[in-house]
Parts: structure tokens; sequence; C-alpha cells
């Protein structure tokens, strides 16, 4: 990963916070898809991107409240609320104080600071993979798609919720649970599933491709995400692949997951 282009991302938010800020805009910056931006941003700091964002602004907010006469609900407006009242929740809920209390008490500042990229902490562990060509797979699965990344992670949520109730998810587990993420243009969606069809799923086929294979010798979401983190931020730094942003699978073992990830050389 490059931290330079991350930290270009970064500047150019903080000269934009007024304006509508585009993901995909940001994802040019850095030279990744919006999803794959999204997804590393979170490894990285334990935030999501618009999470970031709004309190970067909030924390702009809370200076020109404490330093200007502007009122509250044009300094609202300028980042980007619709109205005084949501501007007021979202303050309060940030700084446990109101908008009207900021700017006539005298109270301390408090800001979210701006967020700078190195790699000086990345520590550097051994990551079991192997590169294989696979024959397409019929799966028959149940799928939940969004327009942002943060709601399909809410779906996603919800979807395995729903197949534990209805028994699928034990039935999927049998013979070996697979799950896909796919990035459309406008559209997020994930499918659960396995090789074997039941009654309310639908086919999917994973295409046949050259695939690098992650083993990531637990099913722990922590440890998951742990390893996806490597391989974005160290892996693919390190080998002369790239891998396709828009399409990646998980097959989940009794006691292990594997993730895949068409690959292809990286170009000059």
């Amino acid at each position: 990963m490059n931290f330079e282009y991350l930290n270009q991302m970064i500047q150019y938010i903080e000269e934009n916070l007024t304006e509508d800020i585009e993901y995909k805009k940001l994802a040019q910056i850095v030279g990744i898809s919006e999803y794959n931006l999204q997804r590393i941003f979170i490894f990285l700091t334990n935030i999501s991107l618009s999470e970031y964002i709004r309190k970067r602004r909030l924390s702009k907010a809370f200076e020109e409240l404490k330093t200007t006469n502007t009122k509250i609900i044009d300094i609202a407006i300028k980042y980007k609320y619709d109205s005084q009242i949501s501007f007021t929740r979202a303050f309060k809920a940030m700084f446990l104080i109101t908008p009207k209390e900021c700017k006539t008490t005298n109270i301390e500042y408090k800001q979210f600071p701006i967020i700078k990229f190195n790699n000086t902490n990345n520590v550097c562990e051994e990551l079991k993979y192997e590169i294989k060509n696979i024959d397409k797979i019929r799966l028959y699965c149940v799928k939940t798609s969004a327009k942002t990344h943060e709601d399909l992670l809410y779906n996603i949520r919800k979807l395995y919720s729903e197949i534990e109730d209805n028994g699928l998810y034990e039935k999927f587990n049998k013979n070996g649970m697979y799950g896909i993420s796919i990035c459309n243009k406008d559209e997020y969606i994930y499918y659960v599933g396995s090789k074997e069809k039941y009654n309310n799923t639908q086919e999917f086929i994973i295409p046949e491709g050259k695939y690098v294979i992650f083993s990531v010798n637990s099913r722990e979401q922590k440890d998951i995400v742990e390893t996806e983190k490597m391989i974005y931020t160290q892996w693919l730094q390190s080998t002369n692949y790239d891998i396709d942003n828009e399409f990646n699978f998980e097959l989940y073992t009794k006691n292990n997951c594997y993730l895949y990830m068409i690959i292809k050389d990286k170009q000059n």
C-alpha cells in the first residue's frame, strides 16, 4: 500500500470538508477501487471513511463555533448538514455538548485529529498462500446488496442472522460455505451459499481463473480481517501481482477460512 497516496487523499479531504466528497475521486487519488479503499481504510484506522470525514467536519465546526460569530445554522450548512437539528444531534453525540453550549461557554477545545499514514508500525508476518488455476464452481446462494460499503456490511450481518434462523447456515456449513463479494459500478453485492442446492437459493457461478488463495487458519472474523489487512498493506506491494478489485470469495471449512482473489501480473 502506497502511504504517500493515502496521505494525498487525506489532504484532499481536508481541503474539501465544506464540499461534497465523492469516494470515486478518493479512490482515483489512491489508485484502487472504491470498495478496496473503504476496506483498507477501516483496516488501517479502525473507523470507516465516512466516519472520519464526519468527525473532521465536526471538529472544524467546533473551531468555528469558538472563534467566529457565525450563526450555528450557517456552520451546520457549511459542513454538509441539512438542518440545525441534525447538526446539533451529531455534534452532541461527538462532543457531549450542544453547539450553543460550545459557542457560549468557556469549554476547552476538542477535535478529532487529521490522520497521517506511515509504515513505521507495520509488522511483517508470514502469510500462507498458493497460486492456483481453478475451474468454474457452481453454487446455490442467497444474496444481499447495498449502494455503499457500510450499508453492505450491515446487510451482511442481517443476512447471516436470517440464515441462522431459517437453518440455511447449518446446511451451507455441512458442504463448505462460500461467501462472495462483488463490487459493480453502482452496487455492492454479497452471496453466501454452498455447492448443494436448497430451497429459496439461486444459482451463482464462480468464474474460472488464476487465483491466489490465502489460508487464515481460523474462522474468527478478527483473524480474517487481520489477514486481509496484511494482504492489502504488505503482500500486494511485495509481489509482482495485482488482484481483481471487483470480485473475491471466501471458503469456510470446519476449522478454517480460505480467501480467494483473482490475480494478474502487474502492469509496468
